[in-house]
C-alpha cells in the first residue's frame, strides 16, 4: 500500500512541475482574434497607428511607464486592432471589430519620437518596458523588451532585451536597429521559429552595424539603408573633417557620401583647401521618387569647417545622397531649429527662432535666401505633422493653438491660417501618426485615449447638437464599460 501510495504522490508531482512548466511556456498565451490581411496594403508604418489590409493596429492611448505590464493585464497603452472602412480617404471603424490584439504596455519615451509599432506581414513589432526584478526584489527601471505578436494575436515572442528606454530603435522586416553611443547595433531575429511563443529570444543574433557615429543617425520604414556620420579614428583622428555615409540594413553596400576631398578641385592653396574639407551633422531626410520611379534620398544637413582653433559654420545645406557634390544646395546661412523636408526641388519648412519659414531652392546652389519676412508662414514654435504636398499645405500644433491647425506654404498664393479641431492634443511622445490624410492622436481631453480625424473633413467651427465644437472620434477601449465588456 505504502508503495502504491509513493507511486501516486510521485505522479502528481511530475503532474504538478510538467503544469507549472507549461504555464511558464505559454505565459504569453492570449486567444486568437480572428483572421488577420498579412499581405494587405502598409500604411504609415511605425508611430502609433498602421493600417494593413481592412485594419487599423494602433496604441490604445496613454497610461505611463508604471502600471502593471503583466501579459494580458494592460489595456490603455496596450496595441489594439479594428477593422476599418474607407470612404473618400476618410477612415470609420467598424463598430464592435475593436478588439485587444497585443495585450503589453508599450514603451514610453518623451525623448524618442520615431519608435511606436510596426507591421510587417503577420506580426506587429513594438517595444515594452521590462520590469524584471533583482535579486534584491528590486524591479527594473531602465530595460526594454523588443517583441512581436501575430497580427490575430495568437503567438507572442519576445526578440530581445536591452537597457535604456530612451534608446531610439527602427523595426525592419528581419531586425531592429537601435543606437547605442556611438554604435548603432542590430537584433536579427531571421533564425526566430514562428510557430510558437518564445519568452528568451531563442533563435534570434545582435551584432554591431556601424561604430563611430557622430550625432543623428537618419532611417526610414520607407528606406531600406540608414545615413550616418562617422568621426575618424586612429592615425586619421586628428584630422578636422568627418565621413557622411550610409549602409544597408542588413549591413552591406556601405557607402562613403561626402569626405575630406570630396569638394576639393585639386588646385587649391593650403588655406583655400581648409575651407573646403568639412565636419557634417546630419538633420533630416526625405525618400523621394522621380517619374520613371527610381527612388532617392534627399538629405537635410549642416556643414562646418575648421577656423584656426575652432569650426565655423558654413550654414544648412540639402543635397541628393546619391551625389553629394554635385547637387548640393545651400538653404539658410544661420542656425535651424527643425527641419521638414519638402523635397530636393520644393526645399523645406524651416523653424527659426519661434516661427516657421519656407525656403525653397535658390537659383544659385552657393546663395541661400535671406529674406525672412516674404517666406513666414506659421508663428507660435509650431510643430509641423502632416505635408499636403499637392495642396502646398501644412498641418501643425503650436504653443498658440489648442488642437490642430493649417497653414498655406505657396508663397505666391497664400491663404488664411486654419483651426482643423479644438481639442488636446498629447505631443510630448510619438511624432503625431497620418494614415493617409486620418490623424491618430492622444487626446488629453479625453483622458489620453486614441481618436482619429480625417483632416480633409472640415469640422472647424462645426457645432453638434448641444452647440459644442464638433469633437473628433474616439476608437479606443478601457472606458470602464468597455472594460466590462472585455
Amino acid at each position: 500500500m505504502r508503495k502504491k501510495i509513493a507511486i501516486i504522490s510521485a505522479v502528481l508531482v511530475l503532474a504538478l512541475v510538467l503544469s507549472l512548466a507549461l504555464a511558464a511556456c505559454n505565459q504569453f498565451k492570449w486567444d486568437s482574434i480572428g483572421k488577420a490581411e498579412p499581405n494587405g496594403e502598409l500604411k504609415s508604418n511605425g508611430g502609433y497607428a498602421v493600417k494593413q489590409g481592412k485594419y487599423l493596429y494602433y496604441i490604445n492611448g496613454f497610461d505611463g511607464t508604471d502600471a502593471d505590464n503583466t501579459f494580458g493585464t494592460p489595456v490603455k497603452q496596450a496595441i489594439l486592432r479594428s477593422e476599418v472602412t474607407e470612404e473618400n480617404g476618410a477612415l470609420k471603424i467598424v463598430e464592435g471589430t475593436t478588439k485587444i490584439v497585443v495585450p503589453k504596455t508599450v514603451l514610453y519615451s518623451s525623448s524618442v519620437k520615431d519608435g511606436g509599432i510596426a507591421v510587417f506581414g503577420e506580426w506587429i513589432y513594438y517595444a515594452t518596458p521590462n520590469y524584471d526584478k533583482d535579486k534584491t526584489g528590486a524591479a527594473s527601471t531602465t530595460d526594454v523588451d523588443f517583441m512581436r505578436t501575430k497580427t490575430d494575436g495568437s503567438v507572442t515572442q519576445k526578440i530581445a532585451k536591452i537597457s535604456g528606454r530612451d534608446t531610439r530603435y527602427l523595426f525592419t522586416p528581419n531586425r531592429i536597429l537601435y543606437v547605442s553611443g556611438t554604435s548603432v547595433n542590430y537584433i536579427d531575429f531571421s533564425g526566430m521559429k514562428t510557430n510558437k511563443s518564445v519568452t528568451n529570444g531563442s533563435g534570434a543574433k545582435s551584432g554591431t552595424l556601424v561604430e563611430n557615429v557622430s550625432g543623428t543617425v537618419l532611417w526610414s520604414m520607407d528606406c531600406d539603408r540608414i545615413f550616418y556620420v562617422e568621426s575618424l579614428t586612429g592615425e586619421n583622428s586628428f584630422k578636422q573633417y568627418n565621413n557622411l555615409c550610409s549602409i544597408k540594413w542588413d549591413g552591406s553596400d556601405k557607402k562613403t557620401l561626402a569626405t575630406e576631398n570630396t569638394f576639393l578641385q585639386g588646385n587649391e592653396k593650403p588655406e583655400e583647401q581648409v575651407q573646403k574639407v568639412f565636419k557634417f551633422t546630419l538633420v533630416n531626410m526625405l525618400v523621394e521618387k522621380d517619374a520613371q520611379g527610381t527612388e532617392d534620398v534627399t538629405l537635410y544637413y549642416t556643414k562646418s569647417h575648421r577656423s584656426g582653433e575652432s569650426d565655423t559654420s558654413d550654414g544648412f545645406f540639402c543635397a541628393k545622397a546619391s551625389n553629394i557634390k554635385d547637387t548640393e544646395y545651400l538653404m539658410y546661412t544661420q542656425s535651424v531649429s527643425a527641419v521638414y523636408p519638402l523635397g530636393y526641388e520644393e526645399g523645406a519648412l524651416l523653424t527659426i527662432s519661434s516661427s516657421l519659414y519656407k525656403f525653397d531652392k535658390p537659383e544659385s546652389a552657393a546663395q541661400a535666401p535671406d529674406d525672412l519676412q516674404s517666406r513666414l508662414i506659421a508663428s507660435g514654435t509650431p510643430t509641423v505633422c502632416y505635408i499636403d504636398a499637392k495642396a502646398k499645405q501644412a498641418y501643425y500644433t503650436s504653443s498658440s493653438v489648442t488642437g490642430l491647425a493649417r497653414t498655406s506654404y505657396d508663397i505666391a498664393n497664400p491663404d488664411n491660417q486654419a483651426l482643423i479641431f479644438s481639442e488636446g492634443i498629447k505631443t510630448d511622445w510619438l511624432n503625431l501618426d497620418f494614415v493617409g490624410t486620418n490623424l491618430v492622436f492622444f487626446a488629453t481631453d479625453d483622458e489620453n485615449y486614441a481618436h482619429i480625424i480625417d483632416v480633409k473633413t472640415p469640422i472647424y467651427q462645426v457645432k453638434d447638437e448641444e452647440g459644442e465644437d464638433k469633437k473628433t472620434e474616439y476608437i479606443g477601449l478601457d472606458r470602464e464599460e468597455d472594460e466590462e465588456e472585455q
